[in-house]
């Protein structure tokens, strides 16, 4: 009898194949599969299926045409995970008696896929199937339009899909078009999969083959994958995964195996424009991944890479070599690696915590932390950071000897660098992505010790160089730095405040011997002078940027150079176009003080000495735009009389304007005679500059310069 029933079947579904256009047409909407289709879906998935129109056609063939899908996402009133201006299908006819739709070829069109992870941890690519209905349920309960019906695919074909993640747990998003996704024998034990994908210049292809995974997944399902990696047409990579998971509708068991290379790390931003990846190359990765669970877990890792840019972490630093190692679960990350810290080289030995603890921080970066025990080498001498490393909070003991460091670019070499002390952060991952001088002050808590026999920097060396440093409450204050050069006990403060909405520094100097060069830097004007610059006082800045801070300036300042060399263009700029002075003319001492405030340096003290010229003024100095309004009395020493003028300087720096200030009476004109100034005047000068500090002492003044000292004169316009 059941047989004469399925040939009944037979018989009238070959009845609608030859004419039964009337039955099912090209122009009738299908609700009836529609509504079977959208309750199959949503007993496979948990999630529901929208379809706004469903046409099945017979002839020439059984398939069916679907328009306006959208299937719905993880979150309730959310964004749909999938929608589809046009789905079609091949439409199996004989599996519809059994209450099963089976779909040969599926063809998704441009579809828009939008994959989330909530911060809750919910996501889109985790699905609830509802439980079956029993196949002995009473008949009452289970009417023709809620009966269940299996859904049945042999394979799917997605072309030109536009792909977009947001995981707001990690706050990471990103897109991605892919240009074909194609799988086959999905009914079979072997199902085969490509996918290819084109962004920009770089376009990968994933290929493929796994296990039984529809309608019924395998309990163990085989994986072998490759991923082909090109930039431009030509090769830039290559990846594979092969192993299997167990159980993976359950508590899925991992055993699989990872590798992969990577000629220039940076080709990868032709896919993620925005990853900001450093310059690396010939990066290679193995690793075994096992575990169960949700999350799988590396259970051993091999990395190594050649050249790696590292100066968006640390400024100037640079990596030439890089392994990782752990062979076992329980063994600790293994870490080498040989680099430069700007002309400084470098190396970093040591363990970090193990792949389960490496794996837990990669995951769930604020709430894991590991073990860290590291060594920063400088041949044999090294300095150990030990403690713990987390996303979170990280807390670090610092302490060793580096024997020699030499950052290069005109900064300072230092000898034998002591460092002890203690640093902690409660967010470490903020301070890797916002590493700056106002973000790690807010972000560091500590205290520092450090020390150097010996520092040199642009020909100057100080000796036993020691400073204590606190960073807290936003706050970080080096005081005292002291140090011993030139003949000088040096000592200084220096504080920089981040609490507020623009950084604060507070700098004081008793004194504290410099290179002018470097002060005539920072402080944006040419270079004037050559020597070594004792400071004294005390100022205060606030800004961002070098230019705001120079211009917020306020305090004193005293500054002197004794034997040092004024350029001779300088001179002539500020003093008189026809000086003959070629090169640099020796400075026996120079000494200034002035008044910092409301954007103007006010000088009140100006003095400048040397075998044949004699120079003292005041005046002012705008911080912003560097203008000038100079009054200066240079005198030429002669026999035993001396010739000088009054010169006022307006302008700038970068283009000083002198001419000849008339005299209280109103005229112009020059003084002759009087003492030549054989009283040493540079003891009261370097004294008034130091504010009655001490300070290396000028050489005594030398004679016999009268044949220089007519040319002077004439420069200055005095002798024709």
């Amino acid at each position: 009898m059941r047989l004469k029933w399925k040939l009944g079947l037979l018989a009238g579904a070959a009845v609608v194949l030859v004419g039964g256009g009337s039955v099912v047409s090209s122009m009738q909407d299908a609700n009836w599969m529609r509504v079977r289709l959208a309750a199959a879906v949503e007993q496979r998935t948990g999630r529901h299926l929208n379809i706004d129109r469903l046409h099945v056609w017979i002839l020439p063939f059984p398939w069916i045409e679907a328009r306006g899908v959208r299937l719905s996402g993880v979150e309730e009133g959310g964004p749909d995970m999938l929608t589809a201006g046009e789905v079609r299908a091949r439409l199996a006819l004989l599996p519809l008696f059994q209450h099963r739709i089976v779909l040969n070829d599926v063809s998704i069109i441009q579809p828009h896929v939008s994959v989330r992870r909530l911060a809750d941890g919910r996501a889109d690519w985790q699905f609830t199937p509802q439980p079956d209905v029993p196949s002995d349920a009473p008949a009452g309960r289970v009417s023709s339009g809620t009966m269940h019906w299996n859904l049945g695919m042999t394979g799917i074909q997605v072309s030109k899909a536009d792909v977009q993640w947001q995981d707001l747990l990690r706050h990471r998003s990103g897109w991605v078009p892919l240009d074909l996704v194609e799988i086959k024998n999905l009914d079979s034990s072997k199902p085969e999969f490509e996918v290819k994908a084109t962004k920009g210049n770089g376009a990968f292809v994933l290929t493929g083959q796994t296990g039984q995974i529809f309608p019924t997944m395998a309990e163990t399902l085989p994986v072998q994958a490759r991923l082909s990696f090109t930039v431009d047409g030509k090769p830039a990579g290559l990846a594979h995964l092969d192993g299997s998971v167990a159980d993976p509708e359950g508590k899925r068991s991992y055993a699989l195996n990872f590798g992969g290379s990577l000629g220039q790390l940076q080709a990868l931003e032709s896919f993620f424009p925005h990853a900001a990846l450093p310059d690396g190359q010939n990066i290679s990765v193995d690793a075994i991944i096992g575990g169960q669970g949700e999350q799988p877990v590396v259970q051993g890792l091999h990395v190594r890479t050649a050249q790696i840019d590292a100066s968006r972490i640390i400024p100037a630093a640079s990596i030439s070599r890089l392994t990782l190692d752990a062979t076992r679960p329980e063994d600790r990350l293994s870490v080498v690696l040989d680099g430069k810290l700007g002309a400084q080289a470098l190396g970093l030995r040591g363990t970090v915590g193990t792949l389960a603890q490496v794996t837990a921080l990669a995951l769930a970066p604020e709430q894991t932390d590991m073990p860290a025990d590291l060594m920063i080498m400088d041949g044999a001498s090294s300095l150990r950071v030990a403690g713990t490393l987390g996303g979170g909070h990280s807390a670090l003991d610092v302490h060793g000897v580096l024997e020699h460091l030499a950052l290069g670019d005109n900064r300072p070499t230092i000898d034998d660098l002591k460092i002890d002390g203690h640093v902690e952060t409660p967010d470490t991952k903020a301070l890797v992505h916002e590493h700056d001088a106002p973000h790690v002050i807010r972000g560091v808590t500590g205290a520092v010790d450090a020390q150097s026999p010996h520092v040199t920097w642009r020909g100057l060396t100080w000796t036993q160089v020691s400073s204590h440093i606190v960073v807290q409450n936003s706050k970080l204050v080096a005081d005292p730095i002291t140090a011993q050069g030139s003949g000088v006990q040096q000592s200084g403060r220096f504080a920089y405040d981040a609490s507020g909405a623009a950084p604060q520094m507070d700098v004081a100097a008793h004194p504290v011997i410099l290179p002018v060069e470097f002060v005539q830097e920072w402080a944006g004007v040419p270079s004037l002078m050559q020597g070594a610059l004792t400071l004294v006082g005390a100022v205060s800045m606030q800004g961002d940027d070098e230019a705001t801070r120079r211009k917020s300036l306020n305090g004193h300042i005293g500054a002197s150079v004794v034997d040092g060399a004024l350029g001779g263009p300088a001179l002539r700029a500020m003093v008189g176009q026809n000086i003959p002075v070629k090169g640099r003319m020796p400075v026996r001492c120079f000494g200034t003080h002035m008044q910092l405030s409301d954007g103007r340096a006010t000088i009140d003290l100006l003095g400048l000495e040397s075998d044949f010229l004699s120079l003292h003024g005041h005046g002012t100095v705008g911080l912003e735009n560097q203008a000038l309004d100079l009054h200066l009395s240079p005198r030429v020493a002669l026999g035993g009389a001396s010739a000088g003028s009054d010169v006022r300087v307006t302008g700038t720096f970068a283009a000083p304007v002198p001419q000849m200030e008339p005299t209280y009476g109103g005229r112009y004109g020059i003084n002759i005679g009087g003492n030549d100034g054989g009283d040493d005047n540079c003891p009261a000068l370097l004294s008034s500059a130091r504010e009655g500090g001490t300070g290396p002492a000028a050489s005594p003044p030398k004679a016999g310069k009268e044949g220089k000292v007519m040319n002077v004169l004439r420069g200055l316009g005095l002798f024709k």
